[in-house]
């Protein structure tokens, strides 16, 4: 049975806990109910780390010109994430366990259409027959999201030679559950080398590159999930005035942890009584990467004398609008 856990946490920064395992089994049919839960819950994660990786990735830098030296900007990135359809649902397997002369005996039933993360909030039960029990007995629900939002604040920092620094970093504790985001990007404005100096360009280009990692630790301070991003991003922008439209192309890559508990019954093998069971538990670990890889961008800014709006729409899988508001000294 999933054991959901911190799925609150989605609205805050879309990341998820959950549960799976074998112990005291054979150890061919413990390893294929390991497989098929593991198999079950990437499947109903994925999308999420898909969604999660395309927000943080977003809004990183809205200009190909970078601020002089210790010139800054500071402001608030506000993403919306669209979710494909295809992303709320998916197939899979699950297992019939029973008993039989004292030894237990499984077939696999085959799952069509379950909601993922964000499909139907409709919880599905595994029918059974007689004293059989499926693994696992239900399927979690989905959020019935159709977007997801993704809220960061963001400075950016002019350094020496047209090189930008870019620093995120949001730290919060939600019901005794502490979580870290930070991210670290740096842009280098190509126009400032000297053998662009010598040809000038008619608009501004420039290579950014950042690193972001999430974590979520429990009450005891021991890491349940994490995420690492690294993304790569060239940038083109013009300025006309007072608005300056930009195009990007990106890629990136998403990599994220699970520490889960898998709990499910079977039948009681000792007593060799059909209706007993017995609870299994075990510790998991399970790596999963974005399947998002590539990204164009499309955008403009409006600069209203310190005052700055940026809005963009990034083409990806899982697209995604940015606006980002704030202030900068150039």
């Amino acid at each position: 049975m999933f054991r959901l856990k911190y799925m609150k946490y989605l609205l805050c920064f879309l990341l998820i806990i959950t549960t799976a395992s074998a112990n005291g089994l054979e150890e061919y049919l413990a390893d294929r109910i390991l497989s098929i839960n593991e198999e079950l819950l990437q499947s109903y994660i994925q999308p999420l780390i898909n969604a999660f990786g395309t927000g943080v990735s977003s809004g990183l830098f809205h200009s190909a010109y970078s601020h002089d030296f210790l010139g800054f900007d500071i402001g608030v990135r506000f993403m919306s994430i669209h979710i494909p359809e295809a992303a709320k649902y998916y197939d899979g397997i699950a297992l019939i366990c029973s008993l039989a002369l004292d030894s237990l005996v499984y077939y696999e039933v085959p799952l069509e259409s379950v909601s993922t993360v964000f499909g139907p909030n409709q919880e599905i039960t595994i029918p059974v027959q007689g004293y059989a029990v499926s693994i696992p007995s239900t399927m979690p629900t989905g959020f019935e999201l159709s977007s997801a939002p993704l809220i960061m604040p963001q400075i950016n920092i002019g350094l020496a030679f047209g090189a930008e620094l870019a620093i995120r970093y949001v730290p919060f504790t939600f019901e005794g559950t502490r979580m870290n985001f930070i991210g670290i990007g740096a842009k280098q404005e190509l126009n400032r080398f000297p053998l662009f100096k010598a040809i000038p360009l008619p608009v501004g280009v420039a290579i950014g590159a950042a690193y972001q990692r999430f974590d979520i630790e429990n009450r005891d301070r021991m890491v349940i999930a994490k995420t690492s991003t690294w993304n790569v991003q060239t940038i083109v922008s013009k300025r006309i005035g007072p608005l300056e439209p930009m195009l990007a192309i990106g890629v990136e890559r998403t990599k994220a942890y699970f520490n889960y508990v898998f709990e499910y019954e079977i039948p009681d093998t000792t007593s060799g009584i059909p209706y007993e069971r017995i609870t299994v538990q075990q510790e998991v670990s399970l790596h999963l990467e974005s399947q998002s890889r590539y990204r164009a961008i499309a955008g403009c800014t409006l600069r209203l004398g310190s005052f700055f709006i940026h809005y963009d729409y990034n083409f990806t899988p899982y697209s995604t609008h940015n606006v980002s508001i704030g202030i900068g000294f150039r």
